[in-house]
């Protein structure tokens, strides 16, 4: 790879919002003569280059020489050789060439690369875009899909989410056991198997646990018959006002499509002076940091947000005020950080994910307390305010 390569490009925003599977990216690009360089826009499945079954396609284009803005224009229904568009300059360029797979699977993420090759066809440079696809129908069947393959089964030898699971398990323990009054009544709201019950200790409270899907619901009561359940809508509730005493979300509200409704909801549920303990993805860890970029942890993340948004904006205009945070990991072993190909990683979370680097992910794991800000996950306790203008 040579550092001079002259021809280049920059995205120009976070991340495209695909509507009805339709959408536009805008980047920045500098490139000389067209006989120099070869550009295409390759869209991928979200971090999966797999060709051909999760490669959507790519569309080559010559862009004016010189600098500018171009934008492309993406319409995947259909996918078709029409589906990518270009415009630089006020005017459209010409597709040259372009390969298409019309049986790719949609996921609610996925990712458009702008490549540069050399005329041999060596690749010099990448850049990615995300591509986040608002779109019921896609949203549904991949939850069909995940359901029927019963989620994510790691190798034997990656212990990273392992060891965060473990240690946010302990972290929140501690946590229910300090904010969670006893006697209490406690909503696990998008409980999933429910974090209460992977802690696997009594508590002093009662939870009633809860998600949308009626047979992991079932089945999960079957195995955990001292907690109540139900079957609700973690952004729609169906309880009176200020029945609880706390609610638990645990890795929830960055999947509804409106964050600052459902702390509406999650206060409208909770008794003045109630905890809230909200788990999430850190939009601007020190990796999404390093990219530049949105990083999603999760092919199904469309709302990550930020630890000062969440801290500082969002509970305060929903009607809670900020108590205790203990947030996990930090980044700090980037890989990728000086090459120009693909994204940044997290090391231990992805080369280095083997058993001899535990000893690093759990001194690690502690860390994302003292930075919240940099940190993997957050971790945040609020309390609604005894009375509130919202």
């Amino acid at each position: 790879m040579s550092w001079g390569w002259p021809h280049r490009v920059r995205p120009l925003g976070r991340a495209a919002v695909m509507r009805g599977r339709r959408g536009s990216a805008r980047f920045e690009y500098r490139v000389g003569r067209p006989d120099e360089y070869v550009f295409t826009a390759d869209v991928y499945a979200y971090r999966d280059r797999r060709h051909p079954e999760r490669h959507l396609g790519w569309w080559r284009f010559v862009l004016p020489e010189g600098r500018g803005v171009a934008e492309l224009r993406l319409d995947f229904a259909p996918i078709r050789r029409e589906s990518v568009g270009l415009s630089a300059g006020g005017r459209a360029a010409e597709c040259i060439d372009a390969w298409w797979n019309p049986d790719f699977t949609f996921d609610p993420l996925g990712d458009v690369e702008l490549v540069f090759r050399d005329p041999q066809g060596g690749i010099r440079s990448m850049r990615p875009i995300l591509l986040k696809y608002v779109d019921r129908d896609i949203l549904r069947e991949f939850y069909a899909r995940h359901y029927a393959s019963h989620g994510y089964v790691p190798p034997d030898d990656r212990p990273f989410l392992h060891e965060l699971h473990a240690y946010k398990l302990r972290v929140l323990r501690r946590l229910f056991e300090r904010y969670i009054p006893a006697g209490g009544v406690t909503a696990d709201v998008g409980c999933g198997r429910s974090l209460f019950a992977d802690i696997g200790v009594p508590f002093p409270f009662t939870v009633v646990a809860g998600d949308l899907d009626y047979q992991a619901v079932r089945d999960r009561a079957a195995e955990v018959p001292h907690q109540r359940w139900g079957v609700f809508d973690a952004s729609a509730l169906p309880f009176a006002d200020g029945t609880f005493d706390a609610l638990f979300a645990g890795e929830v509200i960055e999947h509804v499509p409106d964050a600052r409704a459902a702390l509406r909801e999650w206060g409208r549920v909770l008794k003045p002076g109630g905890v809230a303990i909200i788990t999430t993805p850190n939009r601007e860890r020190l990796v999404a940091r390093a990219n530049r970029m949105e990083v999603p942890c999760s092919l199904d993340h469309l709302s990550e947000l930020s630890y000062p948004e969440l801290s500082r904006s969002l509970l305060g205009e929903t009607g809670f005020g900020f108590v205790d945070q203990a947030c996990l990991y930090l980044e700090v072993w980037l890989h990728g950080l000086f090459e120009r190909l693909g994204r940044v990683s997290d090391y231990l979370a992805t080369e280095g994910n083997r058993r001899r680097n535990v000893w690093l992910m759990r001194a690690l794991m502690p860390m994302g307390r003292w930075l919240p800000s940099f940190s993997l996950d957050m971790i945040v306790v609020a309390r609604k305010r005894e009375t509130s203008d919202n």
